[in-house]
């Protein structure tokens, strides 16, 4: 099992930091963030600053396939570095691949929890970089489940031998979260909480909605 890592900016610190979190991730995820942010900053001109630094703290499930073979979880926080250029601050976990998201979703709220805590510790005045990659180390993993796989006939229907309301819940939950990126969280002034579905990443015309504001100015 892996351990969580984090990236991106922080209060204290003058350029990017990145602990934990493989190269392939960390490429593809800034890749993923910086066309995502350039956009916004387009779509929205002189409001981006402030849909930004009020843009809610955002809990997500990565399927496989989208950011590497692995699925990932974490949560990503609106940030800045000490000089003042804007980046989120993400700290994400690396999950097998068979990972069951729809559980992971519906059963795991202690652990995205305590990462938040973690990401908005970082705000203080008194926040410690040091501290804050030691916490992120002793994280651990959220409670997981494996998917089932569902059997298929020669009608093409699929199958799956569940027996009581939760796992068919559960089951189609999985289905849902096939390809897919899954994102929510407590929401902010300017979002509702809420189960936010893309299939695959977000795209970068999209990354307005993450912070609150769509094209035309309504979240």
């Amino acid at each position: 099992m892996s351990t969580p890592g984090f990236y991106g900016k922080l209060a204290v610190r003058g350029d990017f930091i990145h602990r934990g979190l493989a190269p392939g991730f960390v490429e593809a995820w800034d890749n993923w963030l910086t066309t995502g942010i350039t956009a916004s900053r387009q779509t929205l001109g002189e409001a981006w600053l402030d849909a930004y630094l009020v843009s809610p703290l955002w809990r997500f499930a990565i399927a496989p396939g989208l950011l590497g073979q692995e699925a990932f979880c974490g949560v990503m926080m609106p940030s800045v570095d000490r000089v003042g250029r804007y980046f989120p601050l993400t700290i994400a976990l690396a999950l097998p691949v068979q990972t069951d998201l729809g559980h992971l979703l519906s059963e795991t709220d202690d652990w995205f929890e305590r990462a938040e805590a973690l990401l908005l510790s970082t705000l203080e005045a008194d926040a410690d970089a040091d501290a804050f990659e030691h916490g992120v180390g002793a994280l651990g993993s959220p409670l997981l489940a494996l998917g089932s796989v569902p059997r298929r006939d020669t009608s093409g229907a699929e199958i799956w031998s569940v027996d009581n309301p939760r796992a068919r819940g559960l089951a189609l939950m999985q289905q849902a979260s096939s390809g897919a990126s899954l994102w929510w969280g407590r929401g902010s002034e300017r979002v509702a909480p809420g189960l936010v579905r893309f299939a695959g990443l977000p795209p970068a015309e999209a990354f307005c909605r993450l912070l609150g504001e769509s094209a035309g100015g309504e979240a």
